[in-house]
């Protein structure tokens, strides 16, 4: 770690006068929807990047910091890809990878990555496109990224992003969003006081469905189209032809996940009538897993 943060010091000079960085764009989406594959998948392409969490937040102090953060790191990563092809990411064995967690039949999940300085070995021209994606604090600011940056959502059927929730260690699985207090007070204080942890993901869940509301619908990613187009639909904003590298094949049915906690988690979800993620998903999407969930033995 040491080695990593003098390389990302070299890289990012602070600067007051930082600001929007062209040929730069912002991916977020909600936790477990697919951010870190399609980071994967966009690394395959020509003339472009995708860097999962490559940007520490380590003692953030408001939200002018953290936008000042973005926007210097986001032009230290373009130098630094172009002057000797590498950048900061959390990746594996000093490699993109498309996961965070290892993936197993059943059971918790071990966390698989950490930040590294991960070589890109492709040739880049000075406009090349950037891919930067963070989950819990892009969304967090995405009303004053969107005035900066193209902004694009990843989004998952519900039910599927509560069943991989349940399975590995992250905020999210805790109930918690990472920065929420800093970035968002109001949300926060709404959090802490509900009851049952089921109850606060659905909260968080709403909250990052709700947030996504405020782009428009073709910067909106589903996991679902990105697995059934194996890749394609991600031609829409690398602005060429998609060339196939990884065949996709879909996660959300699987042993990984609990029979009783999906059924007693999709209940509850089916019954929120007021929640944001009917506003992406249809209620049959939801009810289908819940069926297919049901007949598991």
């Amino acid at each position: 770690m040491p080695k990593l943060m003098h390389f990302f010091k070299q890289l990012v000079g602070r600067s007051p006068e930082s600001g929007p960085v062209p040929d730069c764009y912002i991916l977020t989406g909600i936790p477990r929807a697919g951010t870190t594959l399609t980071c994967k998948l966009l690394s395959e392409q020509k003339q472009v990047v995708g860097l999962n969490e490559p940007i520490p937040f380590r003692e953030l102090q408001s939200r002018k910091d953290a936008v000042s953060r973005i926007h210097e790191s986001l032009a230290a990563f373009r130098e630094g890809l172009l002057r000797d092809g590498a950048a900061p990411v959390r990746g594996k064995d000093g490699r993109i990878t498309d996961n965070h967690f290892e993936r197993t039949a059943s059971g918790n999940r071990k966390r698989v990555i950490k930040r590294s300085r991960v070589v890109f070995s492709k040739p880049l021209n000075e406009d090349f496109k950037l891919f930067v994606k963070h989950n819990a604090v892009f969304t967090l600011l995405l009303d004053e990224l969107s005035t900066c940056y193209p902004c694009y959502a990843m989004v998952r059927n519900p039910l599927a992003v509560l069943g991989s929730w349940s399975t590995v260690s992250v905020p999210v699985s805790r109930g918690q969003i990472r920065y929420l207090g800093l970035l968002n007070p109001e949300a926060q204080e709404k959090l802490v006081q509900i009851e049952g942890l089921l109850n606060r993901q659905l909260f968080l869940l709403d909250f990052y469905f709700k947030t996504y509301t405020e782009l428009p619908q073709h910067h909106i990613l589903r996991y679902e189209n990105l697995i059934s187009s194996n890749g394609s639909v991600l031609e829409e904003i690398i602005g060429h032809s998609y060339e196939v590298k990884t065949p996709l094949s879909g996660k959300n049915k699987g042993t990984v996940y609990s029979r009783d906690q999906m059924l007693r988690m999709g209940e509850a979800l089916l019954a929120a009538k007021d929640h944001h993620c009917w506003r992406f998903y249809d209620r049959t999407e939801v009810e289908a897993l819940y069926t297919f969930y049901e007949g598991q033995q």
